[in-house]
């Protein structure tokens, strides 16, 4: 039986750094290319955690919500904060002095240390646990929720990054390191990361970067995320109903009758909705009438998750939407310094001089037949409990998905019209 899946979340993240002042490509020494492998240290948590990596991420990831918003306001938006954040966490320990110090106040990280590369290689090893088996044929009836995360640092066949930064990267972040020859064959190198991509998302990113790599690439860090998931509990009918869009009302498809748990703070309500398995979850957040939900602040996200849920039954709209987004411009608003010191790889000449993001998301009611046999079992038994409170999402709002182990901002998206 093909599996019918309830929403799928395929997300991916890159980031380039290239010589700053290298016209003809990056130069090396004579000789075979170098081959560069990172050692998995031992380190041992302190004060810092996982959740504490997530928080981080979230903070950031609010930064970045914000600064996109800014620049496209009342559009839709597909962001991965998490995916950023590895791209852009892989880069940190390469820095020092000052450069490192604006990446760690981007990030919302304190310093590079020990502590730090624990605490990031348990936030890497429990996303990592959300994956399914090898082999996993995620259309079957039964097969299980799974979230894939790859990092990768794809340097430049003579570049010499330090044993050190490469150490790092592989214990913090499970990073796979690959040589390219970008100075001869730009287009090979572009389309063997492209092809890499593809396969860490499912191919849904077929293509990350849309034009081949300049010949002065020095190093490309990437991270990729592919989320499949089932609601634990389905849509169970779907109608058209208007949404209220910024252009005003029009008709969408609104799916009804997902169990779910509601919270209220401050005029804004955050709908939860969990997947199968309890590993991961859906939050819906409502802003107060008329406001954007681009003013979604870390203060509210925590409010509304200290206060008392109910349970609700929600209704959301259906969603597709793929985008593309070129964020160096807008990191660099928030601090990132595109020039500076890098000697972790290898050279202080360097100049980040890229970081895209595509992502895609499909949102829909569909589940498997189990799925919904247990959501009639759940209606005929809710006699006892008060009737829950309706969630209706029919006009702007966001969907924020996130583990349960440690709350990390897989994906957030604002969405001003469904239907678009």
């Amino acid at each position: 039986m093909t599996r019918r899946r309830s929403a799928t979340a395929l997300l991916a993240s890159g980031a380039l750094l290239a010589l700053s002042a290298c016209a003809t490509g990056p130069t090396g020494p004579a000789g075979p290319p170098a081959v560069h492998r990172g050692e998995v240290r031992s380190v041992e948590l302190g004060q810092l955690t996982a959740r504490d990596v997530a928080a981080a991420q979230t903070a950031f990831g609010l930064d970045l919500l914000h600064a996109v918003c800014a620049q496209r306001p009342q559009e839709n938006l597909v962001l991965s904060p998490t995916s950023a954040a590895e791209a852009l966490g892989m880069l940190y320990p390469s820095a020092g002095g000052g450069t490192a110090a604006r990446i760690a106040e981007l990030l919302h990280l304190p310093a590079w240390s020990p502590d730090l590369t624990a605490a990031v290689q348990q936030h890497t090893r429990a996303l990592a646990g959300l994956a399914a088996p090898d082999g996993t044929d995620l259309t079957a009836e039964d097969a299980p929720d799974s979230l894939r995360v790859s990092n990768r640092l794809w340097a430049y066949t003579h570049a010499d990054p330090t044993p050190q930064y490469l150490d790092a990267i592989a214990t913090g972040y499970d990073a796979s390191v690959e040589t390219l020859d970008f100075a001869d064959d730009p287009v090979g190198s572009t389309d063997r990361i492209n092809a890499q991509i593809s396969e860490d998302t499912a191919g849904l990113i077929p293509t990350l970067l849309d034009e081949p790599l300049p010949g002065d690439t020095y190093a490309v860090l990437t991270n990729a995320l592919h989320l499949d998931a089932t609601w634990s509990s389905p849509f169970v009918f779907t109608e058209r109903a208007p949404f209220a869009t910024p252009d005003g009302d029009r008709d969408v498809d609104l799916m009804h009758g997902a169990d779910g748990t509601a919270r209220s703070a401050d005029g804004w309500v955050a709908a939860e909705l969990p997947y199968r398995d309890g590993t991961m979850q859906a939050v819906a957040v409502l802003p107060p009438q008329g406001e954007d939900p681009c003013g979604l602040t870390g203060g509210t996200l925590d409010t509304l998750a200290g206060a008392e849920g109910e349970a609700a039954e929600v209704a959301l709209p259906r969603l597709h939407l793929e985008q593309s987004h070129d964020l160096l411009e807008t990191l660099m608003t928030l601090g990132l310094p595109v020039t500076g010191d890098f000697r972790g790889l290898g050279t202080g000449n360097l100049e980040i001089t890229k970081v895209v993001q595509k992502t895609s998301l499909r949102v829909d009611e569909q589940g498997t037949e189990a799925a919904a046999a247990t959501a009639v079992v759940s209606e005929m038994v809710s006699a006892p409990w008060p009737p829950p409170v309706q969630v209706v999402l029919d006009r702007p709002f966001l969907l924020l998905l996130t583990d349960s182990a440690t709350g990390s901002p897989l994906f957030t998206a604002v969405i001003h019209d469904p239907a678009p």
